[in-house]
């Protein structure tokens, strides 16, 4: 498949966004501190983008101090501080522009992209407020990307195909060959864009079936989502389990590209035979779920049996509700 590179810049401001929540005593990272962060870049893409659209990076920081209230400074706060559900968002959409552009790398130019298309967070007004929007950030980028002699990598094959061009699309290497891009449903291909976001927010290098598991907990719709009500009771408690133990569960950083981890890999193709078992041309979230419980390492299988989230359960719920 073809990964997503966050440049050691963006690992640099993501670390500086969580410097920035400890320091105004929050106990998350939002899109004002990713915002805060792109700000304090004197560098790159982004910074220039600012400037040559009369932004000035000591008004935004200001203005971000003005907006937002420092929490008490009895809280406290640790170091693994949770994305909020609009920074997140603001990850997937900074991978969407990657790809949009054809670049295989994510950068602190995609980053404020992202922070612009998401809309509707306090970076995203600040940046309006300040006369950057994102089609004249968009056009700048692409203006000075033309100037400084950098130039898109080839083209995914599938650039051309509706949807392929949407991050966290997989090709699996299953035993029918090269998966298309309709070979998953939207919901899952949502799914799969949720698990690189997440797997990005933690600085993870590389996509693992934990980051696949909260995907599927977090979403509200779908057959996983009504599934892992029935197995688990609810989803949200799948979720928040996930949640509390994922730093024990997930491989440490070793390098820049953000991948699939070989078992996350395994798991899609087993999703693809789950669908051609139930006579279904594409996988859903529903194969996703049977996939990644009947590919889950040890100790991420023990944590989902205390919730009795198994898949001998799972299968047996799903093949009942297919009678």
């Amino acid at each position: 498949m073809t990964g997503f590179n966050f440049t050691e810049r963006v690992r640099r401001t993501l670390a500086r966004a969580r410097e920035d929540a400890v320091e105004m005593h929050h106990d998350y990272v939002g899109t004002e501190h990713l915002l805060l962060a792109i700000a304090r870049e004197s560098d790159g893409i982004s910074a220039a983008v600012l400037q040559n659209l009369g932004a000035d990076r000591d008004a935004i920081i200001a203005k971000v101090d003005h907006v937002v209230q420092r929490g008490s400074d009895r809280r406290s706060t640790g170091p693994d501080l949770p994305y909020t559900s609009r920074a997140k968002k603001v990850l997937e959409l900074a991978m969407a522009e990657a790809r949009m552009m054809q670049h295989n790398y994510v950068g602190t130019e995609h980053l404020l992209l992202g922070l612009l298309a998401e809309q509707k967070g306090i970076a995203a007004q600040v940046l309006v407020d300040s006369g950057v929007t994102l089609e004249k950030a968009r056009a700048e980028t692409l203006a000075l990307l033309g100037k400084s002699g950098e130039r898109p990598t080839t083209p995914d094959s599938l650039a051309t195909v509706p949807h392929a061009a949407m991050p966290g699309y997989v090709r699996s290497r299953g035993q029918y060959g090269v998966a298309l891009v309709d070979d998953f449903t939207g919901r899952a291909r949502d799914t799969l864009r949720a698990a690189y976001a997440e797997a990005a927010s933690r600085e993870a290098d590389a996509v693992e079936l934990s980051h696949l598991l909260l995907a599927l907990a977090v979403r509200e719709d779908g057959m996983a989502a009504v599934l892992l009500d029935q197995v688990a009771g609810s989803r949200q408690r799948v979720a928040v389990a996930l949640t509390e133990r994922l730093p024990e569960l997930v491989h440490q950083p070793a390098g820049r590209s953000l991948q699939l981890a070989a078992d996350t890999q395994r798991a899609l193709d087993q999703a693809l035979l789950e669908a051609s078992k139930d006579g279904h041309r594409r996988a859903g979230t529903q194969h996703l779920l049977l996939a990644v419980l009947d590919t889950l390492p040890l100790a991420l299988a023990a944590a989902c049996a205390q919730l009795d989230l198994t898949a001998k359960a799972t299968r047996t719920v799903y093949e009942r509700m297919r009678e």
